[in-house]
């Protein structure tokens, strides 16, 4: 029960049942109406948001506190005295709704990112993990960060955002990723698991350089845009991550692994090799598939090769003797499952392998083997399946009702981001067909917007692209520099007339444009077969040679203008003689939007280009990077030096 002593405090006695029981205490009490107002005090003090009102309540909560406890206590005490309540005012007026500012770290400061939002700090860490997720386009799962001033500003697992101020500091630490297995993705959705420690999460954000130079960061902000209102969507089939380094073995049925377990200690103890049965082989054999299928359903020599391996290494008693490696045979195994495990999800209907069936090819492809449609260019989601709840017709509804979105004067942008996301798995399968562009463009034209270009290419591969290819082509400028001095014979010169031209030009814009021009110089190549250039001309004239080339880039300077200055009066990107890009900053500016749009399209790269866009794809995007050609493997093993 409660009770006033002598010195006038208000005291706590331990009886049965304890005083916490609500029915056992009057309404009207006044000792607990004391208590009840010093808890409604805390709860307003601890609350990560607050407003004018809110401000103002507390001053109400606190006026009739003091005046309860004046009637409860005769002796003079006030547990809020005014300094208290002053700087518990000014605590609290920090926290008021309105815009703040975070810096966010990817990795380490190396990748420092600025997040503004509008509406204040989230009331809840998952609220602010979703305010992450849809600014800077992360797909990976994440737990955060704060700098904890009662350690020294050490970085400690965010439980809850009333630790956060204005302009702190915040840092992303990714989680070892697995396919999405919910439906729509929503708020609650978003994994943080604060209080988390997990040794395998990752510090290095996939697909960000490590020490990519300021220029290549401010390009961030174009690969990425602020919508909190948007809601990013994902299908149960959407891939979240690439193909992991290492592969993980997956746990089996209970029979398997008992029998696993058991074959691995006498192998331990003894030596001795595990003799399978057909169903406990066959058993491994579908855990592996259904691992494999989390990543792509067109697995490469080498990645069979990696699953072999950690099977081996992870359950030793599978080792078989009289081979090279001890795991030949598993190899061969995982090649026909996996072959026997398409044509299953391919009568289930999964798009990634029922486009390839022979009912789907073009009349005169009628072979098993004929235009195989299969992830070339390290692509993550190639033939995603339709949202769960989603068919085709729904998703056609929302194609026009996008379609009428962006032929409005005032574009709502996060509309048509969501509604570009929503119908990501159905425009992927249209791309598969192989319309021509002006017919695809005519269907979706929001496609063909920077912005719209960047998050593709990322649904695509997980994978950033203006941030990631500027930010590595600046990171290997130096080494690219010095390979390229050692270069002899034509090529050389022609590399040393390109590279002269920023000598006395500091515009990053300009560097880049030389650095990508020199690299096609030292591969063989010409990025002048790619890049056409006018001076001053009628846009009649231009418009008729344009529509001439399959797939390039042109640039425009007026009269005067040289090729060092940096200055175009347009850049723009051209597919099957449409012009699809226009206004963009420099030539290679239109290269990354000319790639992103060969990954956007299914295109193959351009022949006379073949190395230039191996360096594109697997030096500087780092996709599929571990089976290079032998003049790419060459340039790379030079960089390295």
């Amino acid at each position: 029960m409660i009770s006033i002593s002598s010195a006038g405090r208000t005291t706590l006695k331990s009886q049965e049942p304890s005083v916490f029981d609500g029915d056992l205490i009057p309404e009207d009490e006044l000792a607990w109406q004391v208590i009840l107002d010093l808890k409604e005090i805390v709860e307003l003090a601890v609350a990560p948001v607050h407003t004018h009102e809110t401000i103002a309540y507390l001053d109400v909560k606190v006026s009739e506190h003091r005046q309860r406890l004046r009637e409860l206590i005769p002796v003079p005490v006030d547990v809020l005295n005014e300094e208290v309540v002053v700087a518990l005012r000014q605590k609290l007026a920090s926290r008021m709704a309105g815009r703040v500012t975070f810096r966010v770290l990817f990795g380490g400061e190396d990748d420092a990112r600025k997040l503004t939002i509008e509406s204040g700090i989230p009331r809840t860490v998952e609220n602010l993990a979703f305010e992450i997720k849809t600014f800077f386009q992360v797909t990976e799962q994440f737990r955060l960060q704060y700098k904890d001033k009662d350690f020294d500003n050490q970085f400690m697992n965010l439980l809850a955002t009333s630790e956060l101020e204005d302009k702190g500091t915040l840092n992303v630490v990714y989680i070892p990723c697995e396919t999405t297995s919910s439906g729509p993705l929503t708020k609650d959705a978003f994994s943080t698991i604060p209080g988390t420690t997990n040794a395998a999460a990752s510090t290095t954000v996939p697909g960000t350089p490590s020490n990519a130079s300021s220029s290549a960061q401010e390009s961030n902000d174009s690969d990425s845009f602020s919508s909190n209102d948007t809601v990013i969507l994902s299908s149960p089939e959407t891939r979240s991550c690439s193909w992991p380094e290492p592969f993980v073995v997956p746990h089996f049925s209970y029979c398997a692994e008992m029998m696993l377990q058991t074959g691995n200690d006498e192998f331990n103890a003894q030596g001795n090799l595990l003799s399978l049965t057909p169903k406990v082989r066959s058993d491994i054999l579908e855990g592996l598939a259904e691992e494999i299928i989390k990543y792509t359903a067109y697995p490469k020599d080498e990645q069979f090769e990696q699953v072999a391996k950690a099977l081996i290494q992870s359950h030793p008693c599978l080792l078989e003797k009289g081979t090279r490696t001890g795991y030949c045979g598993w190899k061969h195994y995982m090649k026909i499952k996996m072959m026997n495990f398409r044509t299953k999800l391919s009568r289930a209907g999964h798009p990634e392998v029922a486009v390839n069936s022979l009912r789907n090819k073009r009349k005169g492809q009628e072979k098993p083997a004929a235009n195989i449609k299969k992830p070339r260019k390290a692509e993550v989601n190639f033939c995603p399946n339709l949202p769960r709840g989603e068919t085709r017709e729904s998703l056609e509804v929302e194609r026009v009702a996008l379609l009428t979105e962006v032929k409005k004067k005032r574009k709502d942008e996060a509309v048509i981001k969501e509604k570009m996301q929503r119908t990501f798995s159905y425009r992927r399968q249209e791309v598969l067909q192989e319309p021509t562009i002006p017919e695809f463009q005519n269907r979706w034209p929001a496609l063909f917007d920077v912005n719209e270009v960047n998050l593709e290419f990322m649904r695509l591969t997980t994978v950033p692209l203006t941030s990631k290819f500027f930010g590595q082509l600046d990171r290997y400028t130096d080494d690219l520099i010095r390979v390229f001095h050692a270069k002899g014979g034509s090529a050389g010169k022609k590399i040393g007339t390109t590279m002269a031209q920023t000598a006395n030009n500091d515009d990053i814009n300009v560097k880049r444009d030389c650095v990508l021009s020199s690299l096609s110089f030292y591969l063989n190549e010409d990025m002048d077969t790619l890049v056409k250039e006018y001076v001053d001309i009628g846009s009649r004239e231009a418009e008729a040679d344009i529509s001439e080339m399959t797939l390039g880039i042109y640039t425009v300077r007026m009269q005067g203008d040289g090729p060092g200055d940096g200055r175009f009066a347009d850049v723009g990107v051209v597919l099957e003689g449409v012009e699809v890009l226009h206004n963009l900053q420099s030539i290679s500016h239109a290269c990354v939007m000319l790639y992103g749009l060969i990954y956007a399209h299914n295109l193959s790269y351009p022949k006379s280009l073949k190395y230039t866009f191996e360096v594109f794809q697997k030096i500087l995007m780092e996709l599929d990077s571990t089976k290079l050609s032998p003049k790419v493997q060459a340039l790379k093993v030079k960089l390295l030096k």
